[in-house]
């Protein structure tokens, strides 16, 4: 079995558990179960399956495997155990004919939390997946006067009506800007059309951002496209 691409995935764990422990930072993976009581955890809603944005994917749910990666999603267990074995064949497999079982997630404040799937989470972001189908159950956070509380219930509405989950908004009321700047109604239902066209463009405009230094900006992506759209 070649472990050519494991190597690589490794090399880049290292990498950013060195970072993270330079820093003072925890270098593996947030675990839910630490962050949302165990009654608020049974207590979510099923979506279904759907593409999640890799980007989101930033945890799991328990402890179980939390210290296999950085917080990055690559591994860090050696080469010569049986994790990095299975690793290489799901990325032969991925290579061949693509990874078609969905993994298993945790969705809390737009963010995901693999409760199966780790190793398939990690193949594809290792190559550079914008999205990974999984199935989803949303965890919902109680209603606050926090900022962030507020904008996530603002993108709940928000993806109500547009199903689109990969925008991320700063701004109280931006949800409610974007609607009116593509000529929706806050409570609008999007067509599939609609949502092809839009998950589209902002992916053609993320690329061309992020190529030009956009990621290196304390800035939701989000923010620069709906200026973009606004003004074309």
């Amino acid at each position: 079995m070649d472990k050519k691409f494991y190597k690589e995935a490794l090399k880049l764990g290292q990498k950013e558990k060195r970072r993270l422990v330079s820093k003072g930072q925890y270098p593996y993976l947030p675990v839910l179960e630490n962050m949302v009581s165990k009654e608020r955890l049974n207590s979510g809603t099923k979506l279904g399956i759907m593409d999640i944005p890799a980007e989101f994917l930033v945890g799991t749910k328990n402890e179980g495997r939390t210290n296999a990666f950085a917080s990055n999603f690559m591994p860090l267990l050696d080469e010569s155990t049986e994790f990095a074995l299975k690793w290489s064949l799901l990325c032969n497999a991925h290579l061949n004919e693509g990874i078609r079982e969905p993994i298993k997630v945790y969705e809390y404040m737009n963010r995901y939390y693999v409760q199966e799937g780790n190793k398939r989470a990690s193949v594809l972001k290792f190559f550079g997946a914008a999205s990974i189908p999984a199935q989803v159950t949303r965890i919902l956070p109680p209603k606050g006067e926090a900022k962030e509380l507020k904008l996530y219930y603002e993108f709940l509405d928000f993806y109500t009506y547009t199903k689109i989950n990969y925008i991320e908004l700063s701004q109280i009321g931006a949800y409610v800007k974007l609607q009116k700047i593509v000529n929706k109604e806050p409570d609008e239902v999007w067509s599939e059309e609609e949502r092809s066209v839009f998950r589209a463009n902002y992916y053609y405009f993320k690329q061309l951002y992020e190529a030009m230094g956009g990621n290196r900006i304390k800035c939701t992506v989000g923010r620069p496209f709906i200026w973009r759209i606004a003004n074309s």
